[in-house]
């Protein structure tokens, strides 16, 4: 403050200086004394937009998930691979509020230098008992990992298809023998549908089964309609 001037008189002076300073002198100026507010103005501004566009982007519902289990697919890690975006197309949603997820990231192939099949066997269990989960695609040997005489995992087929589509399903469909010789038709062997054989996934034999805890139990049926070019029920 000058010798002399009371607040008032100094605010008209530096409003004065202010004033004769070039373009660039008045950006310095603002610079030197609002550096503090100004980046703090900026950073609550970026946070705001970060935070709606987050809020934006994650505003929707996952209709059906499933797990597959070690097969690969291209455009599996963005979900622009052809199962999610034609699977996206027989649903008939639109894929932005309303999505399917086929995640490509579980295994259940055991290697001694990773943990990588216990972590998969946790998050299944962790998915299905919350209800998360709707289907699990996997090679046949591991289709009845789950399954116990006491929870057999699965939804019974009969329970979701009608009999002329279990009649067309006859050939594909597996089922799980509980020690008292009860047998329940509990997936289907995808190999011979032409969805799938033109799909590009990588699995030998994969095969695919609805679970029993599923919030969307009719999502998850339809893909079996799906790769099978069945009419929708």
């Amino acid at each position: 403050m000058a010798k002399g001037n009371n607040i008032h008189d100094e605010i008209k002076e530096q409003r004065r200086k202010f004033k004769d300073l070039t373009f660039s002198g008045k950006i310095q100026y603002i610079w030197q004394y609002y550096k503090v507010p100004i980046i703090g103005i900026i950073l609550a501004v970026l946070f705001a937009v970060s935070l709606t566009y987050s809020i934006i982007r994650n505003n929707y519902d996952t209709v059906c998930f499933i797990a597959v289990l070690d097969g690969k697919i291209d455009g599996g890690e963005d979900d622009s691979d052809v199962l999610s975006t034609d699977f996206t197309k027989y649903l008939g949603i639109d894929g932005r509020r309303k999505q399917i997820d086929l995640s490509y990231t579980f295994s259940l192939k055991e290697n001694d230098l990773d943990q990588e099949a216990y972590v998969t066997s946790n998050k299944i269990y962790t998915y299905a008992s919350t209800g998360s989960l709707d289907g699990y695609l996997s090679e046949k040997e591991y289709i009845d990992y789950f399954c116990t005489d006491r929870n057999i995992f699965f939804t019974d087929l009969r329970d979701l298809f009608s009999d002329d589509e279990l009649e067309t399903l006859k050939d594909y469909i597996i089922y799980f023998t509980n020690s008292n010789g009860e047998s329940f038709p509990i997936a289907v062997d995808l190999s011979d549908s032409p969805v799938i054989k033109s799909s590009g996934l990588s699995m030998k034999q994969p095969c695919y089964g609805i679970v029993s805890t599923s919030k969307y139990q009719d999502n998850a049926a339809d893909f079996i309609r799906f790769v099978f070019e069945m009419d929708r029920t």
